[in-house]
């Protein structure tokens, strides 16, 4: 049953990509959407990572060893296929999702590109200080997650200038002093991986929504195979070393030196890996109801108890990733270490096959409502960028803590587009922008999609009215 159990998690994984890349091909969907990078985050932590699991169980610690593997594979299986449908569904029927969406304000119409290379600047010096707002108590746990995206949006705000002229170096030259200022920023004083993942992400974002959406989905594969190799390089050294910044006050630039000496392959594998995820999981659906009583509907009350400073309410509950290795009783670890208790095994502790749906219906609404906002005007980057600016933590949905995870991204992405109408004001009083600046002809927004609607969002005719290739023109 074990064998079954792997290798359908196996044909999953397939599947799942090609509900990604068939639809893309097909014309009938983006390529990058908020909805595939949660899949992808959910394969790689509970599908693949379950595979792993499966294949050699004394890879992981013995304390989480499963005392009935055949009953509890089958189980997870059963329930990574159910989340999967059921998140689905919700994703597409988009139950006052879309509606919301459409209330959301945005930035209509796109600036020159020197002004656009004016708003990159100003959103670092932006980004530096929410990000040293880190030692404000109370104010940081909101502040220092939106500096992180707002630097993110402003190497994806470099991306996206530069990708329309590759071979200018003026243009190449901005794009990485942004880079590079943007990843010192992001970095400094974080011991996990997001911010890296979110500036990597973000570039990756910004050069598929400025040019390569309107391009041949073939074409936008190969490109994003060769290109793609730098953000994963990028993360992967990150990975190899980030052990080395826990608690430690070690400057950013010396940060950057030991992610660029960094072995590259060790951190791929950790990537891939899931990170015990799935074991976590699976372990968890043994431990409950038989050991521990559930903390019914515990993510989702978590989600709305995140942002209140325990130091104000001392009883405020743990993160189930907080409690989880103590209750397996793993001796040993250090203060304030966490693991990964992934989605499937946040339900499994939370109330059990009622909680797998609520948290599948709950996250297939809640990335409908964000890829919504970007379908009312994916060519204008003070909405792409901002939506793609904490991929970090949207990848990380899946792995767990599920609410800490959504909540940041929640806030990063939403206080990125506060952030941008705030500059976008100030430059404007300053005199730096006026209104003409965002009322070109023909960018008010992608009104193709300006209903709300994800369906479609790639039309080959529609994308054939921009030309071809403008590196060929």
């Amino acid at each position: 049953m074990v064998e079954v159990a792997k290798y359908t998690l196996v044909l999953i994984a397939i599947i799942n990509a090609a509900i990604v890349v068939v639809p893309y091909l097909m014309g009938r969907a983006e390529l990058m959407s908020i909805r595939n990078f949660f899949l992808l985050g959910f394969t790689i932590y509970q599908v693949t990572s379950g595979v792993i699991c499966l294949h050699n169980p004394a890879n992981f610690a013995s304390e989480i060893a499963l005392s009935q593997p055949a009953d509890t594979s089958l189980k997870f299986v059963i329930w990574v296929i159910v989340f999967e449908a059921v998140f689905l569904a919700a994703y597409r029927w988009g139950i006052g999702a879309k509606r919301l969406a459409r209330w959301t304000p945005i930035i209509q119409g796109e600036a020159r590109e020197p002004i656009l290379w004016l708003f990159a600047f100003t959103l670092l010096g932006a980004a530096a200080l929410l990000r040293l707002s880190v030692f404000i108590p109370y104010v940081s746990i909101l502040t220092s997650h939106i500096g992180t995206s707002v630097a993110a949006v402003a190497a994806g705000l470099g991306a996206w200038i530069w990708v329309r002229r590759p071979l200018n170096p003026a243009a190449a030259a901005f794009m990485f002093l942004v880079l590079f200022l943007a990843i010192a920023i992001g970095i400094t004083g974080v011991f996990g991986r997001r911010p890296i993942v979110a500036i990597a992400a973000c570039i990756g974002w910004g050069t598929y929504y400025s040019r390569w959406r309107n391009l041949h989905p073939a074409t936008v594969l190969a490109r994003a195979a060769i290109f793609g190799i730098i953000p994963v390089v990028l993360v992967a050294k990150y990975t190899t070393v980030r052990g080395n910044f826990y608690q430690s006050s070690e400057g950013p630039f010396s940060r950057m030196m030991q992610i660029a000496e960094a072995d590259t392959m060790t951190g791929l594998v950790d990537l891939v890996s899931g990170q015990e995820c799935a074991a976590w999981s699976m372990y968890l659906m043994q431990m409950y109801p038989e050991y521990h009583e559930y903390r019914h509907m515990h993510a989702i009350k978590y989600y709305f108890q995140f942002s209140v400073p325990r130091a104000i309410w001392p009883d405020k509950p743990h993160a189930l990733a907080e409690i989880a290795w103590v209750d397996a009783d793993i001796p040993g670890m250090p203060d304030g270490f966490t693991i990964g208790p992934g989605i499937i095994g946040h339900a499994a502790s939370e109330g059990g096959f009622y909680a797998l749906l609520i948290y599948a219906t709950a996250l297939g609404l809640f990335v409908r409502y964000f890829d919504s906002v970007l379908a009312r005007a994916p060519m204008q980057p003070f909405v792409a960028l901002p939506i793609g600016a904490s991929m970090g933590n949207l990848l990380g949905i899946p792995r767990g803590e599920t609410p800490n995870f959504a909540y940041e991204f929640t806030v990063g992405v939403l206080g990125s587009l506060v952030i941008l109408i705030i500059v976008a004001r100030l430059l404007k009083a300053m005199g730096f922008i006026t209104n003409s600046d965002f009322n070109q002809p023909g960018l008010e927004g992608d009104t193709h999609h300006a209903d709300g609607s994800t369906d479609g969002l790639y039309d080959p005719n529609y994308t054939a009215s921009y030309g071809s290739d403008p590196e060929s023109n």
